[in-house]
């Protein structure tokens, strides 16, 4: 359901208007009005099907003569179809926001179940959709040989040309000062796997350059399942990578690398989870990988209050010459 409707500044003076309105009076052209909003808010993709005449002209108030008021908009091309099949006329050009409601409907409730449970489950609830984000084996191959990670390779690597959409926001957690707890590497979804691939891997290919690839495949795919889009590569984004990998290893770079993109760190969540920001706090993210605790911003400056109230107690009470 939207909450508005676009409306046409060319509509009061189109000729199908002004037929509609010789036809059947100015209230006609009013309970058009009407209809294009109660379709936005009851049938957000402008199908009325197994609508009536009857039940659309009653969905309008309308008071003229039974079944007039849908014939002329049939006749003048306002509906299109038969009864029981009636569809706005050029809705989704009309109205793109309206049409798109369902599936933006649908996109935020995947991306909210991958977030909680992960992909493998959220795909267990979202079959379809699921199914509907499957790509191509060889499309996935020609992602996959397009990253050159180490070397030479990762410097001659061309500048992205096309600009690539922006993904929506993400709203920022709220910083919690309890520990947030993040699943172990036996429990984290199969999803942020990096199973090998020796088909996909020249013979003269390096161990880095293999870890590489596999850091951002890792990174990528977790990318797409919270942003519903590709990320940035580039030359400088590839010369991370290799950084990102040689500072923590390459055997555990690729889960890492995963598992950032979920981060709830409000400096994170706000740069987009860059490749830029895992490179920074690698280490530091790695230990928090490893341990399966986050300190947020809010969890840090509770830790530096509470520490700062303990050193003004223990000075009070050395000033008195007690001791805590």
């Amino acid at each position: 359901m939207t909450t508005d409707a676009r409306l046409s500044v060319g509509l009061p003076g189109h000729p199908k208007t002004k037929r509609l309105i010789r036809r059947l009076g100015d209230g006609a052209a009013w309970k058009l009005v009407c209809l294009i909003l109660w379709a936005a808010a009851n049938r957000s993709d402008g199908q009325l099907t197994s609508m009536t005449a009857d039940d659309i002209e009653l969905a309008v108030d309308w008071a003229g003569d039974e079944g007039a008021f849908v014939a002329a908009l049939v006749e003048f091309g306002f509906l299109d179809g038969d009864e029981g099949s009636y569809s706005l006329h050029d809705w989704a050009e009309h109205n793109p926001w309206s049409a798109g409601a369902a599936a933006r409907s649908e996109k935020a409730k995947w991306l909210a179940l991958c977030k909680h449970y992960g992909r493998v489950k959220a795909a267990e609830l979202m079959p379809d959709y699921a199914a509907g984000l499957q790509k191509p084996a060889s499309s996935m191959q020609d992602a996959d040989d397009s990253i050159h990670a180490a070397g030479d390779s990762m410097r001659d690597a061309p500048e992205s040309s096309a600009p690539l959409p922006i993904p929506s926001p993400i709203p920022s957690p709220i910083p919690s000062p309890i520990p947030i707890p993040i699943p172990s590497p036996s429990q984290r979804a199969p999803s942020v796997a990096v199973a090998p691939r020796p088909e996909n891997r020249s013979p003269d290919e390096t161990a880095l350059q293999q870890a590489c690839r596999e850091t951002w495949k890792a990174y990528s795919d977790a990318y797409q399942t919270r942003y519903a889009t590709t990320p940035v590569r580039n030359r400088t984004v590839n010369a991370q990578v290799k950084g990102f990998v040689e500072r923590v290893g390459g055997a555990e770079a690729p889960q890492i690398a995963a598992w950032f993109v979920c981060h709830p760190g409000q400096f994170y969540v706000s740069r987009g989870h860059t490749i830029g920001s895992l490179l920074s706090d690698a280490e530091k993210l790695r230990t928090e990988w490893a341990t399966d605790r986050v300190v947020t911003s809010g969890q840090a400056r509770q830790s530096d209050r509470a520490g700062t109230t303990a050193s003004n107690v223990r000075a009070i009470l050395a000033a008195r010459g007690e001791t805590a």
